[in-house]
């Protein structure tokens, strides 16, 4: 089969390596690949486990301590049971890419203006030239032109916002997130190889964009000084965050194509993580490329079910009220006098926790929570 995959990023990347690998003629069209992003670049185990692009000379930082913030007073640390990874979006795309090419992809420095359906055969247009394909694979971010042109755009309301700064300078290997209460969102910094990733990502909306912008800038200064900014590099880009009723009707397949990623609205609405999402949706699509059909239900039960709940705690999450206060600020607080909680926080954070068993999980362990806390008061 011939197929074309557009968009180099990991979820595309990865799908045109598993297609090749399976023995498809494979163009993969980007052209920009590969590139930074304002993402922190953290891997999570599963995906560390899973996919074996992590195995091999990758530069990644090792995280060994990660302190959770809500205001300028409250914070708890979690220690993982076994180092987290940060890595370079940058470098993850070129690694991909260049394995890519040893798998026989073909790869097209090209952009996408057209793409027509004719006698079962597309025709996928650039500036250049025009290709046929047997099936069309779209793996090109948020903002889809595959899925705009044949499905349904992802509207404003379904997109969040994420901006960054990429400081040079080697830093703790220390992750740190930042919550405030104005923000329906969250800051990280992120340490990488030979620089700190600083970020935030928050619902997108009139007049946001300056005021995060702001608000990033100085977290950066009161972590790091104002001096730092002068060597600071910018990034932005919009990331799905889908709202309940939008996984009911979202579409991510038809006629001879796909969509994979942050394309498919695979990202946790939550924490904005994407990177397994992008991965998986990749591998579940190789493995049913010769049954396309049966890609939609098989996303739903693997990813779409878990960020689907995701969804329907986004609000409890971010605005939510417990015991009295903001929902993060008693979870901070508490977590720095329960083990039990903390523990929770790990595997949460490690990507181990399903959203689906989440509040199963924490009703089961009240018992253990106030066994903590009245075992620290004493």
């Amino acid at each position: 089969m011939e197929i074309t995959v557009v968009g180099g990023g990991p979820g595309g990347s990865w799908a045109a390596i598993l297609l090749a690998k399976g023995g498809h003629s494979v163009t993969l069209l980007d052209p920009q690949a590969p590139w930074e992003k304002p993402c922190g670049g953290g891997v999570t185990f599963r995906a560390l486990d899973q996919f074996d692009i992590f195995s091999g000379s990758l530069p990644r930082k090792k995280i060994e301590e990660i302190t959770v913030f809500f205001g300028d007073k409250n914070s708890v640390k979690v220690v993982p049971r076994r180092p987290l990874v940060i890595v370079s979006r940058k470098e993850l795309g070129q690694a991909l890419l260049s394995e890519a090419e040893r798998c026989g992809v073909r790869i097209l420095n090209e952009r996408v203006t057209q793409l027509q359906l004719d006698k079962n055969r597309w025709r996928v247009t650039t500036k250049a030239q025009t290709l046929g394909a047997d099936f069309v694979v779209g793996a090109d971010g948020a903002t889809s032109f595959v899925r705009r042109s044949l499905g349904t755009a992802l509207p404003p309301q379904d997109l969040c916002l994420t901006l960054g700064y990429n400081i040079p300078g080697d830093v703790p290997a220390t992750m740190k997130i930042f919550f405030v209460s104005a923000l329906e969102g969250y800051i990280w910094s992120f340490p990488r190889p030979n620089h700190v990733s600083y970020g935030l990502i928050s619902r997108s909306g009139p007049g946001r964009t300056a005021r995060a912008k702001e608000l990033l800038t100085n977290f950066i200064a009161a972590d790091l000084g104002h001096e730092v900014m002068a060597h600071a590099e910018f990034y932005s880009a919009p990331v799905p965050c889908l709202s309940p009723e939008s996984w009911k009707r979202n579409v991510i397949a038809g006629d001879g194509w796909a969509l994979v990623g942050d394309a498919a609205g695979l990202t946790d609405p939550i924490t904005g993580e994407g990177i397994y999402y992008a991965f998986r949706s990749a591998e579940i699509l190789a493995g049913k490329i010769n049954r396309p059909s049966e890609y939609s239900k098989a996303i739903w039960q693997d990813i779409g079910i878990d960020l689907a709940r995701a969804s329907r705690m986004y609000g409890k999450f971010y605005t939510g009220q417990f015991l009295g206060a903001d929902f993060r600020k008693r979870t901070v607080q508490l977590a720095r006098r329960s083990r039990t909680l903390r523990q929770i926080m790990e595997s949460f954070i490690e990507g181990n926790q399903p959203y689906v068993s989440l509040k199963k999980k924490l009703f089961l362990s009240v018992p253990a929570v106030a066994w903590d806390l009245v075992s620290r008061r004493s």
